[in-house]
């Protein structure tokens, strides 16, 4: 296999510091650890580069895999380099990870594993193992090699490195969609961040698993039942998607593809959606929110992908204003009611300030009357304030309140007229 210089490499990665993979290897070395190797996307940047030097390597972070306990290793590394040095961020006892820094430079660190899954969807069972078996449990054959620290040899099971020379990516094994639904997520991500293209049985496979629908839990089954591939890890891998530079062509890979259907068939076939999202985006809305509320039962799907709380009260409030909305649209009255009576209608529902801008963005036949109370109205106070009534000789009460409000709405009717 092709060999990669532990000091080239470090030359080729300017964040890496001198000398730094040699310390991981002997640290390594010194526990009788088997083998350690580096993975993920600095190897296919690394290889990109060997072949064309004007690539570049984006580097965030590096990734180790070791034959053996994290926890034993970084406490090894922290003798050695001294705790000042090493810090260690987050450890993952079930997934045997560890998330460190070395001199401030993350290093991600996980123990060689088998995955098996007993149900399709749901998380698999770890148990540690060799590099090479990690790699083949991995999802695609761009990012099933490793480069062996040892001897500097890349290890390419599934002819990773003719795929990133052609531009293709492809599945490791037949079942990888039904083994983990979210692959057809980080598929699209990784084809519009590299601009790399799905091999044809990829794509038919993301098709056939899709329209068989193999899993147990169905679309309107109750949402708390589904298994983690289609909620807590699905919204994770969407959260991922939506938040880089390249959303549009990886949400536009997964209409292309048929992979929004494991969210809602709506999702899949509104053409304006990307629109929709990029609009709600550029008024601060979470893009995942926005995506959600454009589905055909927002408020379950919310519930499935396990939003925060935040997150539900408004897609719940949205959808009570989409209700309200379509109720008064039965007769044509509005259409006379003054701003005072919009705003008093409005604020009556009590809604989040986004769920007006999500249903603004959904194109609502009534939202001239939520950007005018959104950018105005609401923010137009009474002229008085309530210790002016009462140095005028009002009683505290209620009845302050009822002419603080009418004050308001005379004055929104004024300004409007004016």
């Amino acid at each position: 296999m092709e060999l990669f210089d532990k000091s080239k490499i470090e030359k080729e990665i300017r964040e890496l510091p001198n000398g730094i993979l040699t310390i991981l290897l002997d640290t390594a070395v010194s526990l009788n650890i088997n083998s350690i190797a580096i993975v993920g996307g600095v190897v296919r940047d690394l290889i990109t580069k060997s072949k064309n030097q004007d690539s570049e390597i984006i580097f965030n972070d590096l990734d180790l895999i070791i034959e053996g306990e994290t926890s034993i290793y970084v406490k090894e590394l922290q003798k050695k380099l001294g705790p000042e040095r090493v810090k260690v961020i987050r450890n993952n006892t079930t997934y045997k990870t560890s998330e460190i820094s070395i001199n401030g430079i993350k290093v991600d660190i996980a123990t060689a594993r088998e995955e098996t899954y007993p149900i399709p969807g749901e998380n698999p069972i770890v148990e540690s193992s060799t590099i090479q078996n990690d790699l083949i449990r991995r999802d695609f054959n761009i990012n099933a090699m490793a480069i062996e620290l040892k001897d500097n040899k890349l290890l390419d099971l599934f002819s990773g490195l003719d795929a990133i020379y052609n531009k293709k990516i492809d599945f490791l094994h037949e079942s990888s969609v039904l083994d983990d639904p979210t692959r057809i997520i980080r598929a699209s991500r990784y084809s519009a961040k590299l601009g790399f293209r799905l091999s044809h049985q990829a794509l038919r496979q993301i098709k056939d698993t899709v329209n068989l629908w193999p899993w147990n839990w169905h679309i309107g089954d109750n949402a708390d039942l589904a298994p983690s591939g289609l909620s807590i890890r699905l919204k994770m891998e969407l959260e991922l998607l939506l938040k880089s530079n390249y959303w549009k062509n990886a949400l536009k890979n997964l209409q292309d593809w048929g992979g929004l259907n494991i969210l809602d068939p709506k999702l899949q076939n509104d053409q304006s959606l990307i629109e929709k999202v990029f609009i709600a985006k550029k008024s601060n809305i979470e893009p995942l929110t926005a995506l959600v509320y454009e589905s055909k039962y927002p408020i379950s799907l919310a519930q499935r992908l396990h939003f925060d709380k935040q997150q539900k009260e408004i897609i719940e409030g949205a959808c009570q204003l989409k209700k309200y909305l379509e109720n008064l649209t039965v007769n044509d009255l509005y259409k006379k009611w003054p701003p005072s009576k919009w705003t008093s209608f409005l604020e009556e529902i009590n809604a989040n300030e986004s769920s007006f801008i999500l249903e603004i963005c959904k194109e609502n036949p009534l939202k001239e009357y939520l950007i005018s109370w959104l950018t105005n109205w609401k923010d137009i106070e009474s002229p008085i304030k309530g210790d002016d009534l009462i140095a005028k000789g009002w009683a505290p009460g209620p009845e302050i309140g009822l002419e603080l409000k009418r004050q308001r709405m005379k004055l929104i009717d004024e300004e409007i007229i004016s």
